[in-house]
C-alpha cells in the first residue's frame, strides 16, 4: 500500500526516497514514465527525480499538468492505478484499473472478460479458472484501450502484444505482475489430467485428409522402455504390442456394472476416483456420486483406455456406434461424420475364411 507518497523521476521515479517499491520507469529513456500502484482512498503523491525534496512536481489545478513544487495529487477512490508522467511535456495521468482474462481459452471467449482479483500480499492480479485450449490476453476495465500480450513468448508483457497460447485445457492459476516495468505473468496448472498426452508439433488439429499422419493430433501414450527404464529392443515399434488387462479397466467395469444393475454406486465412485487420482496426482479431479453416469463412464473409459482397443466395443455396448446421432469426424467416411447402419456392429467374415469353408455364410449387410 502507498499512502501520502511521492514518485521519483529521471531514470526511475519512486516515492519516498527510502521506499524503492514506489518506482515507475522510463522504458525507452524518453522522458515518459509509467508504473502501477495500489492506492488507498485519500492517498496523496508527487513526482520527484531525486532521493530528497530538492525538486518535485505536483498538480496545482488537478488538471493533468505538472507544476514544479505543485500541490499533492489526490487519489479519491481506493484501487489499482496506472500512473504515467511525462517530464518533458509536464503532464501526468492516473487510471484506476480492474483486470481480467480475455480470449478463446476463457469462459467468456473474446467477448467477455473473466475477472481477476488483486492479491495485496503477492502484489499480483490472480485467478484460478478452468480454461480451454486456446489463447488469452490480459485486459483492463472490460475494454481494449489497455491490454497486454506477450510478443515472442518470452514471459514479458507488451501493451497490445501478441496472444498468449495455453498448452492445453485444464485448471490454471494465472498471475499478472505489473508494478514497475518490465511487466510479467505466470501460468501454472496445479493439477490436470495427465492422460491428455498429445503431440501437436507439426500436426493439424482438424483432419481434412485421413491418409496423412500430420492431420489430427498424435498420441504419445506408450514408450518402448522396460520396467527398469532401459530402451526396448526396437527403436521404431514397441516390444509390448497390447496391454491385455489393467486394474483401471477393472475399476471402470465395476462402476459400469453397478450403474446398470442398481449396485453399490458409492463403492463404484470410490473406484473411479482411484483411477482419476492417479491421473491428476491428487484429489482435484475427483467426482461426486451424483456425477457417476453411464455417459461419464463412457467418456472416462475413452480417457483412461485411449489406444488400448476398447473404444469400438465400448461404443457398441453403449448404443452409440450405429443408428445414432452420436458422431465424430470421419465416422461413416465423411468429414463431418454420419450415422451408420446397425450391421456394422459386427465385422465381416474374411473372404479367405469363407473360401476355405463353404459352409460359412457372410454376416448380414456385407
Amino acid at each position: 500500500m502507498i499512502t501520502n507518497s511521492v514518485l521519483y523521476v529521471p531514470e526511475v521515479i519512486r516515492a519516498d526516497p527510502a521506499n524503492t517499491e514506489t518506482v515507475i520507469k522510463s522504458v525507452n529513456s524518453d522522458s515518459t514514465y509509467e508504473g502501477y500502484f495500489w492506492f488507498d482512498a485519500g492517498t496523496e503523491y508527487k513526482f520527484t527525480p531525486n532521493a530528497d525534496w530538492s525538486a518535485d512536481w505536483g498538480d496545482n489545478d488537478a488538471d493533468g499538468t505538472l507544476d514544479p513544487g505543485g500541490a499533492n495529487i489526490l487519489i479519491a477512490d481506493a484501487g489499482y492505478y496506472k500512473v504515467n508522467a511525462n517530464i518533458k511535456d509536464l503532464t501526468h495521468t492516473n487510471l484506476r484499473t480492474e483486470w481480467g482474462l480475455i480470449g478463446d481459452a476463457t469462459p467468456g471467449g473474446w467477448d467477455n472478460d473473466t475477472d481477476m482479483t488483486y492479491d495485496t500480499t503477492d502484489n499480483a492480479w490472480v485467478i484460478t479458472v478452468q480454461l480451454n485450449a486456446g489463447k488469452i490476453k490480459f485486459r483492463a476495465n472490460d475494454g481494449w484501450d489497455l491490454n497486454y500480450g506477450d510478443n515472442g513468448a518470452d514471459g514479458l508483457l507488451e501493451e497490445g502484444g501478441s496472444d498468449i497460447e495455453l498448452p492445453g485445457p485444464g485448471n490454471y492459476t494465472i498471475k499478472l505482475y505489473l508494478g514497475s516495468p518490465d511487466y510479467t505473468y505466470s501460468i501454472e496448472r496445479p493439477s490436470f489430467d495427465k492422460r491428455a498426452m498429445f503431440h501437436t508439433d507439426g500436426q493439424n488439429k482438424e483432419i481434412t485428409d485421413i491418409s496423412q499422419f500430420t492431420e489430427g493430433y498424435a498420441v504419445t501414450k506408450f514408450r518402448n522402455i522396460t520396467s527398469g527404464g532401459a530402451v526396448g529392443s526396437d527403436l521404431t515399434f514397441p516390444d509390448t504390442d497390447f496391454l491385455m488387462f489393467r486394474l483401471a479397466d477393472v475399476y471402470l467395469m465395476y462402476a459400469e456394472a453397478a450403474l446398470r444393475s442398481g449396485g453399490n454406486t458409492a463403492q463404484a465412485t470410490e473406484y473411479v476416483n482411484m483411477v482419476r487420482e492417479r491421473a491428476y496426482g491428487d484429489i482435484s479431479g475427483n467426482i461426486a456420486e451424483a456425477d457417476l453416469t453411464l455417459d461419464f463412464i463412457l467418456d472416462e473409459r475413452a480417457r483412461e483406455l485411449l489406444w488400448e482397443c476398447h473404444r469400438r466395443t465400448d461404443l457398441i455396448r453403449f448404443g452409440k456406434f450405429s443408428n445414432t446421432t452420436y458422431l465424430w469426424p470421419w465416422k461413416g467416411g465423411v468429414p463431418e461424420g454420419t450415422s451408420v447402419q446397425g450391421f456394422y456392429d459386427v465385422f465381416p467374415i474374411p473372404s479367405t475364411d469363407i473360401g476355405a469353408n463353404p459352409n460359412l455364410q457372410q454376416n448380414t449387410g456385407y
